[in-house]
């Protein structure tokens, strides 16, 4: 794979990431702690469309509230004072998607850790490509530099650096995620909401999936070394 096709299919991948992102939610953005006029209808939860419809609200009505907060004077009165301003509006506009929709308001709370599962599918598969993409050309400047007939020292250095660039992807993906996070709730202000992304929870499966990865792409690169000369 040359430079040109790693850098084009990079830039193709994380073009598409972000446009899917930027597509993905987040309508609705605003200072006030005002719910836009919407027409009533009952939700019914057994649909599907139904359930994306009210986690969508919810969500939004979270992210309003947040960017409310965020520009309450009760930010610069102290901490205190900013939760109560953030969980006063939080409070008000989850009423009001639950009167809107004849639902509890604990169910439209409830909404909000609900995850878009396709979305985070797609987050972690771009970021996958992308990383199996880089991990093949390293792999082959180390079938360059080595060569293919001295196979222990070669092993020695893709165990070196699988380490190291599965630590490295660990910090970029985070990055990666909580971009695309950012998109899709249309909010550069997580805030607490960056604690319920997956990848959190789940560091050790994702650097020893990044160290495997890296293993089968050098794999697959020293295969083609070997069938090349041969």
């Amino acid at each position: 794979m040359s430079g040109e096709t790693l850098t084009a299919s990079v830039a193709v991948v994380v073009l598409a990431t972000l446009i899917l992102a930027a597509c993905a939610g987040g309508e609705r953005q605003s200072r006030m702690c005002e719910w836009p006029p919407e027409t009533y209808r009952r939700l019914d939860l057994t649909r599907s469309a139904d359930r994306t419809h009210l986690r969508r609200d919810a969500e939004s009505a979270e992210t309003m509230a947040i960017h409310y907060a965020d520009v309450s004077p009760a930010r610069r009165t102290g901490k205190n004072e900013y939760t109560h301003a953030l969980d006063e509006c939080m409070e008000s506009l989850f009423g009001a998607v639950a009167r809107n929709h004849g639902l509890a308001i604990e169910r439209v709370r409830a909404s909000t850790t609900i995850r878009n599962g396709r979305f985070d599918a797609m987050v972690l598969v771009s970021f996958g490509l992308i990383y199996a993409m880089v991990t093949y050309a390293l792999a082959g400047r180390i079938a360059r530099h080595v060569g293919t007939e001295d196979w222990r020292v070669a092993a020695l250095a893709v165990f070196g650096l699988s380490l190291g660039a599965a630590a490295v992807a660990m910090m970029v993906f985070d990055m990666w995620a909580g971009t695309a996070e950012n998109l899709r709730l249309g909010s550069w202000h997580l805030s607490y909401r960056a604690d319920r992304l997956p990848w959190r929870h789940h560091g050790v499966l994702l650097f020893s999936g990044s160290v495997g990865l890296f293993w089968l792409t050098s794999l697959l690169r020293y295969r083609r070394s070997l069938r090349f000369l041969s």
